[in-house]
């Protein structure tokens, strides 16, 4: 009795296991969702918020919001993810549509790293500057962030990692069909 329930358990372990390998290989990859994600940012607005320009000018985030869809992007030279995004936000900038506008929004960083990671990368979009007190008050904790913001300052989505062409055509995508 105790052989065949071992039996029976053993079976049943292999074909279950079996059914999950199946189940991996068999995924249907050629739809990967990319949304956005949920943010304490989202749906605050963040065209008062102060950043400074790279000529040491203190201004409000909402004069740059000049794009139907603005693309801000929180990013810092020592981050290895950040390094691996920024080549893709430069090729997205050469083709975005003009309704879409670029901000790369530097954190956490020195002016020595700072200025040698934009001359390594050479962005043509605004660059500012955000402070510590900046980063707390909308819980930005983890950079790459990337924050999706109306013309009048509304966060529409926020995604939190690194980014590719194509996936920010796609949350692009999913926010013009709100």
């Amino acid at each position: 009795m105790k052989r065949m329930l071992t039996l029976l358990l053993s079976g049943l372990f292999i074909i279950l296991a079996g059914y999950s390998v199946w189940q991996v290989l068999n995924k249907d990859t050629s739809e990967l969702k990319v949304g956005g994600q949920p943010h304490f940012i989202n749906d605050k607005n963040i065209g008062e918020m102060e950043v400074t320009t790279l000529t040491g000018d203190q201004e409000k985030l909402k004069h740059k919001l000049t794009a139907d869809i603005n693309i801000i992007n929180f990013w810092a030279s020592w981050c290895e993810p950040c390094n691996k995004e920024m080549p893709e936000l430069v090729r997205y900038d050469e083709m975005k549509p003009n309704h879409i506008k670029l901000i790369g929004l530097n954190v956490q960083d020195k002016n020595e790293g700072r200025q040698s990671f934009l001359k390594k990368y050479k962005p043509d979009y605004p660059i500012v500057i955000g402070t510590e007190e900046m980063i707390r008050k909308y819980r930005i904790y983890n950079i790459p962030t990337t924050v999706f913001v109306a013309k009048d300052g509304q966060v529409l989505m926020t995604y939190v990692g690194e980014l590719d062409v194509y996936k920010i055509e796609t949350l692009i995508q999913q926010i013009e069909r709100r």
